[in-house]
């Protein structure tokens, strides 16, 4: 038994390592995406400013009242969809400054607090593992190693534990 359980703990180990060390590259792609999906989002409402600058005086608020104030219920939806391209740029900038100039402690937490699920799921989709020798990887590596290990250890010793309550809990003389 010790010598599966050993084993087990070094492959768990092992696994976390080879998972773990994914993770920077894994955000320098996810990075990629949102980069370019924010210069997609930059262009189209760079198309909305041209139209604002030829007929509302480069008002880009004005044209989105203008479409809102339509009786037409497809132009009032554009309209919508403008604006929340206006107000959504400014958020992606932001996201896109942290995973490219942040630390690697930054990127990691926006990459646990902010990530946009769908974006991670496109990412994921395309991306293809590899073995990248930064420090960050190989920190990150090390980190999820132990991390699995200790949970495999913690398990292991609350099952002990609740068996043990068990066992001595089904002994006792009624």
């Amino acid at each position: 038994m010790t010598f599966i359980h050993g084993l087990l703990q070094r492959l768990l180990f092992t696994i976390g390592v080879m998972l773990f060390m994914q993770l920077p590259q894994f955000i320098d792609h996810y990075s990629q995406q949102l980069s370019g999906y924010y210069l997609a989002q930059q262009n189209q409402l760079q198309q909305f400013q041209l139209i604002a600058d030829t007929n509302f005086n480069g008002q880009l608020d004005t044209l989105i009242a203008d479409f809102k104030s339509s009786p037409a219920p497809a132009v009032q939806q554009v309209g919508k969809q403008v604006l929340t391209l206006q107000q959504s740029l400014p958020e992606l900038a932001t996201d896109l400054t942290i995973l490219t100039e942040g630390s690697y402690i930054n990127k990691l937490t926006y990459f646990v607090t902010r990530i946009d699920s769908k974006l991670a799921e496109n990412t994921l989709s395309l991306f293809t593992p590899g073995i990248p020798l930064s420090q960050a990887a190989i920190v990150t590596g090390l980190i999820g190693g132990i991390t699995l290990n200790l949970f495999w250890l913690f398990s292991l010793k609350l099952l002990t534990l609740m068996f043990a309550r068990f066992h001595i809990r089904g002994n006792k003389p009624a």
